[in-house]
This record gives structure tokens, C-alpha cells and sequence, in this order.
């Protein structure tokens, strides 16, 4: 017998897409469905729009309650939903009709309490996928939970923090969300995931995309906020009393020091209205990997002139235990408008070197670079490149 999922949908004045987010909801292929759209405090016509889908189909609950926010919306929803298993769908995003069969079957096989997928991020200039760093499986969150907020060593999620896209036992939802407080607006959805994750459960992970997340520059994360900071520290105040708890507190801890970093540069350049004409009031630089340093006496040419090239520069400058004799780029010419000393990719073949540190943050990228560099004759071994680095690492 397949059991009763209970859809949850918040709606704040989004008349322009509820009714695509709640027909793609009617059309899932899974037949045992109620749907709750949560009304909050809408000041245009998404109340009524609800209204008017409930009338035609059954399966449909609307709540109006006075703007609370997303928190309180959903906490509004838990208390009047009936299924065994809850999934969160945003009012301004739409989901395909195989989502919500394909994550139930994988909920009831594995005896999980949460399943996650992966999104499809649908902008105005194309489509993207975003994907849980965590390779897809079951497992035992203890022995994951590691990897769960930033995956290995990188600035990726092992699971995407978002609240939807998402399968959760019903019985574990509401117990998180008794702790977590209506005044958190923002990264609400990271304190869902994380109050749910952090716990000792079973989760599988899909491979599957069936959920578009819709990215709108006028939604919520892209507006000025004064309050940005305030609202900020108040999930660090949360996420702290969980992590604390936790027996990899120290770790978890430190992993939430360097999301509220980046989350207070982001803050700083976008969320308070400082900043003008995509210039940044703060940045963070770009550090090259120590284990470059170990090359004493030895003559290295910089190839790349961007971000990090431009950061690595000002680093080698400082540095004498290599002797920096030429700096190289494909579009050089651009650079030295800017008066920088740079020079075209041919002056490889004038100049005698040791390396070539090619500077550049992808490694993908470093190896299309290597590979036309050998095409220039260029041994591989000369060929060199360290991540580079942004954070403080753990110790």
C-alpha cells in the first residue's frame, strides 16, 4: 500500500508562477498526493489564484495566515498535513511528473527517513544542473556527516541546502521543526537540512533531476536588505546550538566559520546596498598552494593574468625562495591596458625557465592549458599547478 505524501507549497506573491508550480504538482504520476499551499500574507493575487485551484481539486488545502514568513508558512502546513512522507515545492518553481514516484519508491526500498535529489537551475539565459556533491547511495549520516555541509576539501555542498527537492518522513520533519525558530529568515532551508542531517538517520542521495529550481532577479535573495546581517546571525545562532551537540562539533563548527565568511563578503558586496557598478567593497585573494614554495632557486613564468594570476603576482613578489622571471597570458593585450607587465604566450620561446605556474582556479581548466602548452613545445613536467586557496584549512 502506498502511502499518503503530503506536498507543501508557501506562496508569497508569486502570481506569476503558482499556477505552473501547482499544475506540475497535479500532474504527478504518484496517486496518493494532498497538496497545502500556505498564503502568507500575499499582496496580490496568489491567494486567490489557491482559492481557486482548491475549488477544482480535492486534493487541495489552502492556508491564509498574515506575512510570517517561510518558517512559520511551513510549520502552518505540518500541523494540518496527514502524509507519512512531506515534500517542501517553492511557489515559484515547478517540478516533472516522475519526482515525486521515483524519490517515494526510494523512501520505502531503503527505510529512509530523507531522500535527496538533485536541481535543475532554470535562469533566463539557460538551464543548468546543481548536484549533491555526495555520490549517490544510501547511507548512514554519522558516518558522512563530514561531508554533509562542505564535501572534502572544496567550497561545494555535500548535500544541496535547500529544502526542496527533498523527501522527508513526516515524524522526524516535525520534530526539527519545533526547534527551529519563525524569527529565521534567512537560509531557513539550510536550518531544515541541516536540523534533519545532522541527526543519526538513513538518507539516500538520487542521481535523478526532476525538481527546476527557478532563479528570478527579483526573488528574495537578490533584493537589498538592510537586515541581512541580523537575519544572518540568527541561523548562526541555531546552526551553532546544533553543531554544538554534535560529536564532530569542533569540525562542524570551524565549517560554519568559513560559511559565514563567505556569507558576510557576499553580504557586504550585495545584500546592503554599499556597493554600485558591480564593484566589490571586499574581496578575498586568491593564496597559492604552499607546495609550489618547495621550488628554491628556480626560474618560474606566471601563465594567467585574471583573478588569481593578478593575486598570485602580488604573492611571488613577496617571495624569494623562486625567482619570478616572466608573466604570460593569451590576452595580454588587454592586461597591459590595465599596466600590467604581461606578456603574449610566444615569449615562452624567448626566455629560458624552470616551471611555468599556470593560475587558474579549475583544474579542468589547467589541463586544456597544460595541453596547449605542450603544443608549444613545452615539456610536461615543467607544467605546474597548485589549487588555489581561499579558506584557512581545518587542523
Amino acid at each position: 500500500m502506498q502511502p499518503l505524501v503530503s506536498i507543501i507549497v508557501p506562496v508569497y506573491n508569486t502570481e506569476e508562477y503558482v499556477s505552473r508550480c501547482i499544475e506540475s504538482i497535479q500532474k504527478q504520476s504518484y496517486p496518493k498526493v494532498e497538496i497545502i499551499l500556505v498564503d502568507d500574507g500575499s499582496t496580490d493575487k496568489s491567494g486567490e489564484i489557491c482559492d481557486d485551484y482548491a475549488v477544482k481539486d480535492e486534493r487541495i488545502y489552502v492556508i491564509h495566515q498574515s506575512n510570517q514568513g517561510i518558517i512559520a508558512a511551513k510549520k502552518a502546513a505540518l500541523k494540518e498535513c496527514h502524509g507519512e512522507f512531506v515534500m517542501f515545492v517553492d511557489s515559484d518553481d515547478w517540478i516533472e511528473e516522475e519526482l515525486l514516484e521515483v524519490m517515494a519508491a526510494q523512501m520505502i526500498k531503503n527505510g529512509c527517513s530523507l531522500v535527496c535529489s538533485n536541481v535543475f537551475m532554470d535562469k533566463s539565459d539557460g538551464t543548468i544542473e546543481k548536484r549533491n556533491e555526495i555520490p549517490s547511495g544510501v547511507y548512514e549520516t554519522d558516518k558522512i556527516c563530514r561531508d554533509l555541509f562542505y564535501y572534502k576539501d572544496t567550497q561545494q555542498y555535500g548535500v544541496l541546502p535547500y529544502s526542496v527537492a527533498k523527501l522527508f518522513s513526516r515524524s522526524m520533519l516535525q520534530e526539527v521543526m519545533e526547534k527551529i525558530g519563525s524569527d529565521i529568515r534567512y537560509a531557513e532551508d539550510k536550518a531544515i537540512v541541516f536540523g534533519c542531517i545532522y541527526q543519526n538517520i538513513k538518507v539516500c542521495f538520487m542521481e535523478a533531476i526532476y525538481y527546476h529550481y527557478c532563479i528570478r532577479p527579483d526573488s528574495a535573495c537578490h533584493v537589498e536588505n538592510p537586515d541581512f546581517l541580523v537575519e544572518l546571525t540568527t541561523f548562526y545562532k541555531y546552526a551553532r546550538s546544533l553543531f554544538k551537540s554534535h560529536r564532530e562539533h569542533d569540525f562542524l563548527l570551524w565549517q560554519l566559520g568559513r560559511y559565514l565568511m563567505d556569507e558576510v563578503k557576499y553580504t557586504v558586496n550585495c545584500r546592503l546596498g554599499l556597493t554600485g557598478n558591480g564593484r566589490s567593497l571586499y574581496e578575498v585573494s586568491y593564496e597559492l598552494d604552499p607546495s609550489v614554495f618547495l621550488m628554491n632557486d628556480k626560474n618560474v613564468i606566471l601563465y594567467g593574468a585574471g583573478r588569481v594570476g593578478a593575486d598570485y603576482h602580488k604573492k611571488i613578489a613577496d617571495c624569494m625562495k623562486f625567482r619570478l622571471c616572466g608573466w604570460v597570458d593569451k590576452n595580454y593585450e588587454k592586461y597591459r591596458r590595465n599596466g600590467l607587465d604581461v606578456q603574449p604566450v610566444e615569449y615562452l620561446q624567448n626566455i629560458a625557465y624552470d616551471y611555468i605556474l599556470v593560475a587558474v582556479n579549475n583544474e579542468k581548466v589547467f589541463c586544456e592549458i597544460k595541453k596547449e602548452l605542450k603544443g608549444f613545445g613545452v615539456v610536461e613536467d615543467k607544467i605546474i599547478w597548485g589549487k588555489p586557496l581561499r579558506a584557512l584549512q581545518y587542523c
